[in-house]
């Protein structure tokens, strides 16, 4: 099983906007250490806090129960009882202080990319100061998945050509030639190409792709285009 790095977990904060806002569930865990976590769950995600800070965790496919899954951090139980394992690799042993876990209905992610294209809906930097970020003409960003391994980006007024690889939910780019006219104020076509080598990973829920920069540092996040 693929854990989904932190970063990815923002997703469910940066779709598209509904109508109708998902209600949270905000449950307190007491562990067997002393140690006291809140977990707030949000339909995929959950964002725990401890006393070394607040960590976004990713939902994960299980046979029952439930699991949430961070870079190292995770959280996996069922009903009331739950197993946290910290940043420093030690679990500890955890009960739902309400008695009140729900587990979440999963479903399976498709984890492909090969063939698929993808227009640019916005970037979310996990940066409050720098919040999502439309660019304009927006619609002139595109990434082709081709076959051969190679990624086609159209990025406002310039064409990039660019390598990719996945595995599981990993994902690496490699950056390539790119044409340099000047798209004016606002483009995002040359941040970009500068974060595609720090591109680590990738999710598709609800149709649409996320892919995470490392350290968490922010998600692009694209719409499929149809053939």
């Amino acid at each position: 099983m693929n854990s989904m790095p932190q970063a990815l977990a923002v997703l469910l904060f940066v779709l598209a906007p509904m109508s109708v806002a998902a209600k949270d569930s905000v449950t307190r865990f007491l562990c067997s250490d002393g140690l006291e976590l809140s977990v707030t769950f949000h339909d995929k995600t959950a964002r725990l806090t401890q006393d070394h800070g607040t960590h976004v965790l990713v939902q994960q496919v299980t046979a029952s129960g439930y699991q949430y899954s961070g870079d190292i951090i995770s959280l996996r139980g069922k009903g009331a009882e739950a197993n946290f394992t910290d940043i420093n690799g030690v679990e500890h042993h955890c009960n739902d202080e309400a008695q009140a876990m729900l587990e979440p209905q999963i479903q399976p992610p498709v984890m492909t990319l090969e063939g698929t294209s993808w227009r640019l809906v916005h970037f979310q930097s996990m940066d409050d100061a720098i919040g999502t970020i439309i660019p304009p003409r927006v619609e002139n960003y595109t990434a082709q998945f081709l076959t051969d391994g190679k990624l086609a980006l159209q990025l406002d007024c310039n064409r990039l050509s660019a390598g990719w690889a996945a595995d599981g939910s990993s994902l690496t780019l490699t950056g390539g030639p790119m044409s340099r006219a000047f798209c004016g104020e606002g483009a995002l076509d040359s941040q970009i190409a500068r974060d595609l080598e720090f591109i680590r990973s990738f999710v598709l829920v609800d149709g649409k792709l996320a892919m995470a920069l490392q350290a968490d540092a922010g998600i692009y996040l694209w719409e499929p285009i149809s053939p």
